[in-house]
């Protein structure tokens, strides 16, 4: 083998190890949730790895915000099991769920959350970030309200007029 030839095999070796270091690294900080961020709105909220994935379940810190009944999430079986679109809880994301340090201002109903290929509606929350002044569906951990209103924006069940609540800390 010639003197080139055996720099460049050397070359080409420790390129391919540098390269799979730095996948190594990447695939451990993905699996630790320490993935690089980014920017998901104006707020200082910020996204990591797995929104905008579909998972068999969701995971602690997500929501999810559409549902597949499929067979991706069945273990094999012949049967239509829900995969969930997750998505990392922003103020104004419209999810399937609420979120912990989350409330919601209001409530829709919509077939896009159903868990059955029936598509039935489903209870859909607009997240919020909690503030004074904001009028929300539920009072989230450490706040109060100093009033409180009764309509159809937080109607779980249609028709039904709930409470509203407006925050204060």
């Amino acid at each position: 083998m010639s003197v080139a030839r055996t720099a460049r095999t050397a070359r080409t070796a420790r390129t391919a190890r540098s390269g799979l270091l730095a996948a190594s690294a990447a695939l451990a900080l993905l699996l630790s949730g320490a993935a690089a961020t980014t920017v998901a709105s104006a707020a200082t909220t910020t996204t990591t790895g797995l929104d905008g994935t579909w998972a068999c379940s969701v995971p602690s810190g997500y929501v999810y915000d559409q549902v597949s009944m499929n067979r991706s999430c069945s273990g094999g079986g012949s049967w239509n099991s829900p995969q969930f679109h997750l998505r990392t809880p922003v103020d104004g994301l419209t999810a399937c769920s609420s979120a912990p340090g989350f409330t919601y201002d209001s409530v829709g109903h919509s077939t896009t959350c159903s868990q059955t290929s029936g598509g039935v509606l489903s209870t859909t929350f607009h997240l919020r970030t909690p503030v004074n002044g904001l009028w929300a569906c539920s009072v989230p951990a450490g706040w109060t309200y100093s009033a409180t209103a009764s309509d159809l924006t937080c109607a779980a069940v249609q028709g039904v007029p709930t409470t509203r609540f407006l925050l204060a800390h």
